[in-house]
């Protein structure tokens, strides 16, 4: 959470928009928006 929140930070005064941070793995995904951890 802390590394995302981070990347938000440096890409806003660059203009990026960062809509959600997906987690893929060997059974599956998990995406910080669905789960309700990502309020950008």
């Amino acid at each position: 959470m802390r590394m995302t929140r981070e990347l938000v930070d440096i890409a806003k005064p660059l203009g990026i928009a960062i809509h959600d941070h997906i987690i893929v793995g060997r059974d599956g995904h998990a995406s910080f928006r669905s789960l309700g951890l990502f309020d950008e």
